[in-house]
């Protein structure tokens, strides 16, 4: 019942245009344009040319916004005054919860997926082990969906809840240096290398496309993944309070 509602869902996620041009022709479009500036320029710190740089941030960048696809379907179908409907079917919420998860988190990284192999063959950027790649994308997506999951379904006004979830995404760029340098010792630059998600992915996609700092590569996907499995927790014990 899980993998059909989640075909089911898949085809509604297909049928949001606006999402689509948000989240994946807008990061292409920002790279084409920062790619056509950069030209042929190279990054000395990491030793790859720009163009990469530009990929990975854009890329990765919009993927902390994916979690509004989870945010704004259970809303739509849990939580609003349509969710009488839901809850009148032989299906339970907490089932339709999970497949609505399960769909928004493969979708967000496919299509992130999608751009890593447009500016592969488009642009040249080598992003190295391919595989790994997808690997960083679904954990960044895991952990993204379930940060705004536990916004939909902790926050009650649902306009606040979008704002934070907009901030979570503008935060970690901050503190990933996107805008501005951050500083290279004390607490903000433990926060610009580990302390946000965006720069976790980062960590990991550049340690296999500049073939240095494997260990530090390998540390940010172990974040990624308990900070997920704290969300899950987190996710779980509202959800039973909220969905029941």
């Amino acid at each position: 019942m899980i993998l059909r509602s989640s075909y089911f869902m898949l085809r509604r996620m297909l049928r949001g245009y606006l999402a689509l041009i948000i989240l994946l022709v807008t990061p292409l479009a920002l790279i084409t344009v920062l790619g056509m500036v950069a030209g042929n320029a190279m990054d000395e710190q990491l030793g790859v040319p720009v163009i990469n740089t530009i990929a990975v941030t854009m890329i990765l960048g919009f993927q902390l916004y994916g979690g509004f696809y989870t945010m704004e379907f259970i809303r739509e179908d849990l939580i609003s005054s349509k969710k009488w409907r839901m809850y009148s079917l032989p299906y339970q919420a907490h089932q339709h919860a999970f497949s609505i998860l399960l769909t928004c988190i493969a979708f967000s990284a496919l299509q992130g997926f999608t751009m890593v192999l447009f500016t592969q063959w488009f642009y040249g950027v080598d992003w190295g082990n391919i595989g790994f790649v997808l690997v960083v994308l679904l954990a960044l997506s895991i952990l993204s969906q379930l940060v705004f999951l536990n916004l939909v379904l902790g926050v009650k006004n649902y306009k606040n809840a979008e704002r934070i979830g907009t901030a979570y995404g503008l935060v970690s760029m901050a503190l990933a240096g996107v805008w501005f340098p951050m500083p290279d010792s004390g607490v903000l630059h433990f926060m610009s290398t580990y302390g946000n998600p965006l720069s976790l992915g980062e960590n990991a996609v550049y340690a296999f496309m500049a073939g240095e700092s494997m260990n530090r590569g390998a540390l940010s996907i172990v974040i990624l993944l308990v900070a997920s499995v704290v969300m899950a927790i987190v996710a779980t014990l509202i959800g039973r309070r909220k969905l029941a």
